[in-house]
């Protein structure tokens, strides 16, 4: 049995504009921690939809296929800054002669009230200052947190497609969640 294709016509790819666009605003912002960067991807989903109009076969639904679009470009982009130059980091802002930390109470307990991690998570305040405090990480780290613990990408996946070894991959995270918790501490529960 052959399977037919779907075109897309102009005024439904206008409908699913005014449609989709805040859902997909929104899981690029959440994403790439970047509004202006948000809007650019978004705006490249519903043109690479529109050039590809013709391959939508209406199997998903249409913002199951935008949002597919919009994955693999911020794919893309991640992929585009980690191959990019590398950014000049020293290991001695945390680390000795010796490898070890330069800053004893590096991690020192946070108070664990599940009331207060609740609202934590639903205050736009601490949200803000964890995108700077993200933001402020070496691009390769901010790019491996964000596949493991925003997009929620497997291990294995992330070794693959950024071409770490486990050992490698696990190190950066250990030392991006360090580096977090301390710009959160000092910008945040210190402040």
């Amino acid at each position: 049995m052959r399977q037919t294709e779907i075109s897309i016509p102009t005024f439904e790819l206008e409908k699913w504009i005014d449609d989709y666009s805040k859902a997909l605003l929104d899981r690029a912002y959440y994403l790439l921690s970047d509004k202006e960067d948000a809007k650019d991807v978004v705006q490249e989903v519903f043109l690479s939809a529109y050039k590809s109009r013709d391959t939508f076969q209406g199997k998903s639904s249409p913002l199951t296929w935008l949002t597919s679009i919009l994955h693999h470009k911020i794919a893309d982009i991640y992929k585009k800054r980690y191959n990019g130059s590398p950014q000049s980091f020293s290991f001695e802002t945390f680390f000795d002669k010796h490898g070890e930390w330069i800053e004893p109470d590096v991690a020192d307990p946070w108070e664990e009230d599940e009331f207060a991690v609740s609202a934590l998570l639903n205050n736009d305040s601490f949200y803000e200052i964890f995108n700077q405090c993200l933001g402020n990480l070496p691009r390769q780290w901010m790019i491996v947190v964000n596949k493991c613990y925003l997009q929620e990408q497997k291990a294995a996946e992330i070794c693959r497609e950024l071409n770490l070894s486990v050992t490698n991959y696990w190190k950066l995270l250990q030392r991006s969640r360090l580096q977090l918790r301390k710009c959160i501490d000092v910008h945040w529960f210190k402040s």
